[in-house]
C-alpha cells in the first residue's frame, strides 16, 4: 500500500504563498515606483530645460535688439546729416568720410559704413578716402530697397567685395528723391561680434545660438559651421515650420541641418526686423542631466528595495518608510547640488573677473608703451608709409577697446565722461525719442534754453533717457502724454520723465530698480531698463528715484552733479610756446621699463624736464634730496611696499605744492575701490604723450595759479 506524503498545514502553505506574493510585490512595486519617478524626473528635466531656453533666448533677443536699434539709429543720424547733400558732393567730401569713420569706430559690431548711389556704386566709405568704387547693384539688399520693400532691409550672409570678410548688411533707403530710389546707407555687421558674445554666454559645448532671417537665411551661428558657404534653412521643417505656426516666438525640436545634432530650439523675432534670435540645447545634454538625476535616485532606491526583499514580514510597512526617506534624501541631495553649483559658478565668475581685470591692467601697460612709441614714430614716418602707420594706430585703438571690454566683464569698466550741455544734448535726441513712441502718445518738452553743464558719459545718458521713454510708452496702452523736463536743484541738474499712465503700486515701486524685476508679460521685457538707469545715475555721482501712484502716472527723476568745467576746457591745451609750461620739471615713477623709456622720450619731445624713478622708494629719495620737481607722475601698482596711493599721500603731507598724477591700467572707478581718494588725479592707460602732457600742464598751471 502506497503511503501518502505528509501535507503541510494549510496555514503554512497559505503563509508561504502570501510570503512569495509579498516578496514579488517588494520587487515589482519599487521597480514600478522607480520607473514612475524616473519618468516624472525626465518630464521635469525637459520642462526646466525649456524654461532655461526661453529665458536665454529672451536675453539674446534683448542684446540683438539693442544692436539692431543702435545700428538703425546710426543710419538715421547719417541720413539726417546728409539731408539735401548731392551725390557728387558726398563722393568728394572728406568730412563725409570722417563722419562715417567716427560712427564706425564707436561701435565694435560695425565692420564699415558705406554710401551707395542710385546706380548701385559705393561712393563713400568709413574704411578709406576716397572710397573704392565698387558696383553692388546686384546685391539682394540693393534690389530690395530699389523695389521699395521698406525703408530698411537686412541682407543675407555675404562676403564683402572690398574686405572679403564674412558679414551681413543693414541698409536704409536714403531720404529724398520724391519716391524714387535715391541710394542707400549701408552698415556692414561682422558676425564675429555676435559669435564672441555668444561664446561668452555659452556654458557648455552643447549649446547653439544664432541669428536667422525670416526666409531661413542664417546670418550668425555659434558654434560656427565648418563650411564657409551661406546656410539657408529648408522650408517646411524645423524652424521654418515653427515660424509658420507661430511667427513671434516658440520652441521646436529638430535634427540639425548643419551639424546633424538633435536639439531643442527656442526662437524669438526681433520687433520690427525680419530676423529671429535662436538658442538651442542638445537633447543629449538633457538626457545626460536626466540620467545623472536618475542615478542619484537609484543610489538610494536600490538599497531600499533590497532591504524590503530581505525583510519579508515587514516588507510593505518598511517599503513606505524607505520610499519616504529616499525622497527626502533625494531632495536634500538635489538642493545641496544646486547650492554647490551656484557657489562654484560664483567662485568661477569672481576668479574670471579678477583674472581678466589683471590681464587688462598688464595689457594696458603694453598698449601704453606701444601707443607712445607709435606717437613718437609719427613724426618720422614718410608720407608713403602713413597708411601703414594709420593701420597700426587703428589696431591699437581696437586693442584699447578690447581692454575696456575685459574691464567691463570684471566690473572695473571705465565710463567715458564728457562735459556736455544737458539741455542741448536732450534737445538733440528729439527725433530719436519721437520715433520711439506711438502716434497716440504726445511727447512734451520742458527743457530750458540756458546751458546746464554736467560731466557724464553721453551714450549712457541717451540710453537712460530712451529706456525711461520706452517704459513710459509701454505703461500707456491707451495713449497719453510723456513729458521730458530738466532743471537745477542746488548743486545738481535734474532730468525727469513723467507719464500719464497707470502708475505703480507701492510694492512694485520699491522694487522697480532691481535687476530683472519686471511686471511685463513673459517675452516683453527683461527688467534691466530701470536698473541700467539707476546704475548710470550712481556711476555718474547722482541718484535716481521714482514717484508713482496707481492711476496718477509715474515720474522718474535723475539727479546729476553740476560741473564748473565747460566743453571747450576738455580739449583746450596750453600752447607749447608758453614759458610757464616749458619750465615744468616732471618726476616719472614707473616700474615697467618699456613704458618708462617710451614715456620719457615722449615727455622730452613735449618740452619737459624729466627725472625718473623705478619705484616709490626711489621717488621719495629723489624728493628728499632736494630735487626741484613741479609734478609727480606715478604708476599705481609698484613694488617694495610703496604704491602710487602711498606715494601720493606722502607727497601731499611733505610737499603739498607738488601735484601727483596717478596712471594705471585699471579704471578710475576701480581705483576708487582700491584706495584712491576721491580728489586724486587719475589718467587711465593706455595714453599717448600728448594726452599725458596736457594733463601735466593742466595740473602745473592750476598749482602755479594758486
Amino acid at each position: 500500500m502506497a503511503s501518502k506524503g505528509i501535507e503541510p498545514p494549510a496555514g503554512t502553505a497559505g503563509s508561504v504563498r502570501a510570503l512569495r506574493l509579498l516578496l514579488a510585490a517588494c520587487m515589482v512595486v519599487p521597480l514600478l515606483l522607480f520607473a514612475l519617478i524616473a519618468w516624472n524626473s525626465h518630464a521635469l528635466t525637459v520642462a526646466e530645460t525649456e524654461r532655461g531656453i526661453r529665458k536665454t533666448t529672451l536675453v539674446l533677443h534683448e542684446h540683438a535688439l539693442k544692436v539692431f536699434e543702435t545700428l538703425e539709429g546710426t543710419l538715421d543720424r547719417i541720413d539726417e546729416r546728409l539731408d539735401g547733400v548731392d551725390w557728387a558732393t558726398i563722393a568728394e567730401s572728406r568730412d563725409v568720410h570722417e563722419m562715417l569713420r567716427a560712427f564706425d569706430s564707436s561701435m565694435p559690431q560695425l565692420g564699415s559704413l558705406a554710401l551707395v548711389d542710385p546706380q548701385g556704386r559705393i561712393v563713400a566709405s568709413s574704411r578709406r578716402y576716397p572710397a573704392v568704387s565698387v558696383d553692388v547693384s546686384d546685391r539682394e539688399y540693393i534690389r530690395a530697397l530699389r523695389n521699395g520693400d521698406g525703408a530698411y532691409t537686412v541682407s543675407e550672409a555675404i562676403h564683402g567685395r572690398i574686405s572679403g570678410d564674412p558679414q551681413f548688411n543693414i541698409a536704409r533707403r536714403r531720404s529724398g528723391g520724391d519716391g524714387d530710389f535715391n541710394g542707400a546707407i549701408v552698415a556692414a555687421v561682422f558676425p564675429q561680434y555676435f559669435v564672441d558674445f555668444y561664446r561668452r554666454v555659452a556654458l557648455g559645448d552643447d549649446e547653439s545660438m544664432g541669428l536667422t532671417r525670416a526666409d531661413g537665411a542664417v546670418l550668425v551661428r555659434y558654434p560656427e559651421p565648418a563650411a564657409d558657404a551661406p546656410v539657408r534653412l529648408a522650408r517646411g521643417r524645423g524652424m521654418m515650420a515653427a515660424i509658420e505656426r507661430n511667427p513671434d516666438e516658440g520652441l521646436f525640436r529638430v535634427h540639425g541641418q548643419v551639424d546633424g545634432i538633435d536639439r531643442i530650439f527656442g526662437y524669438k523675432k526681433l520687433e520690427g526686423h525680419p530676423v529671429y534670435v535662436t538658442y538651442a540645447v542638445a537633447t543629449s545634454a538633457v538626457t545626460a542631466a536626466w540620467l545623472r538625476t536618475t542615478a542619484i535616485y537609484a543610489v538610494f532606491a536600490l538599497p531600499a528595495m533590497l532591504a524590503l526583499v530581505l525583510v519579508a514580514r515587514a516588507a510593505l510597512r518598511r517599503a513606505r518608510g524607505e520610499a519616504a526617506t529616499v525622497r527626502m534624501w533625494a531632495d536634500e541631495v538635489r538642493r545641496s547640488a544646486e547650492l554647490e553649483a551656484a557657489l562654484r559658478q560664483s567662485q568661477k565668475m569672481e576668479a574670471l573677473g579678477q583674472l581678466t581685470g589683471g590681464v587688462a591692467h598688464d595689457f594696458n601697460n603694453l598698449l601704453t608703451a606701444a601707443r607712445t612709441n607709435l606717437h613718437l614714430l609719427a613724426r618720422h614716418v614718410p608720407a608713403p608709409a602713413a597708411t601703414y602707420h594709420e593701420g597700426v594706430t587703428a589696431a591699437l585703438e581696437r586693442a584699447a577697446k578690447l581692454t575696456r571690454q575685459l574691464l567691463a566683464f570684471s566690473r572695473q569698466e571705465a565710463v567715458n565722461p564728457e562735459v556736455i550741455d544737458l539741455n542741448g544734448h536732450l534737445r538733440a535726441m528729439a527725433d530719436l525719442l519721437e520715433r520711439s513712441v506711438r502716434a497716440d502718445i504726445t511727447l512734451a518738452w520742458e527743457v530750458g534754453d540756458q546751458p546746464v553743464y554736467v560731466e557724464v558719459d553721453p551714450v549712457q545718458l541717451e540710453l537712460a533717457v530712451l529706456n525711461l521713454v520706452v517704459n513710459a510708452r509701454d505703461a500707456m496702452a491707451a495713449g497719453g502724454r510723456i513729458t521730458i523736463a530738466t532743471g537745477v536743484d542746488g548743486a545738481h541738474a535734474v532730468v525727469s520723465v513723467r507719464d500719464t499712465g497707470s502708475g505703480m503700486p507701492a510694492d512694485v515701486r520699491t522694487r522697480a530698480f532691481e535687476p530683472f524685476f519686471t511686471t511685463k508679460r513673459d517675452g516683453q521685457g527683461t527688467g534691466l531698463g530701470l536698473s541700467m538707469v539707476y546704475g548710470f545715475a550712481r556711476q555718474s555721482g547722482g541718484m535716481a528715484e521714482i514717484d508713482s501712484r496707481l492711476g496718477q502716472g509715474t515720474c522718474v527723476r535723475i539727479t546729476l552733479p553740476l560741473t564748473t568745467r565747460r566743453p571747450s576746457e576738455v580739449t583746450t591745451r596750453p600752447q607749447a610756446e608758453d614759458p610757464v609750461t616749458r619750465s615744468i620739471r616732471v618726476l616719472l615713477v614707473e616700474d615697467n621699463a618699456l613704458v618708462l623709456l617710451a614715456t620719457v622720450e615722449g615727455l622730452k619731445q613735449e618740452g619737459f624736464e624729466v627725472a625718473t624713478a623705478e619705484h616709490g622708494v626711489a621717488a621719495l629719495e629723489i624728493l628728499e634730496g632736494g630735487a626741484e620737481i613741479d609734478v609727480v607722475v606715478s604708476d599705481v601698482i609698484m613694488p617694495y611696499g610703496v604704491s602710487g596711493f602711498d606715494l601720493a599721500r606722502r607727497v601731499r603731507e611733505r610737499w603739498p605744492d607738488i601735484p601727483v598724477l596717478l596712471t594705471s591700467g585699471y579704471s578710475p572707478e576701480s581705483l576708487a575701490t582700491m584706495g584712491a581718494e576721491a580728489d586724486a588725479a587719475v589718467l587711465p592707460k593706455p595714453y599717448t604723450p600728448d594726452r599725458l602732457a596736457a594733463r601735466i600742464r593742466d595740473l602745473a598751471v592750476r598749482v602755479r595759479a594758486t
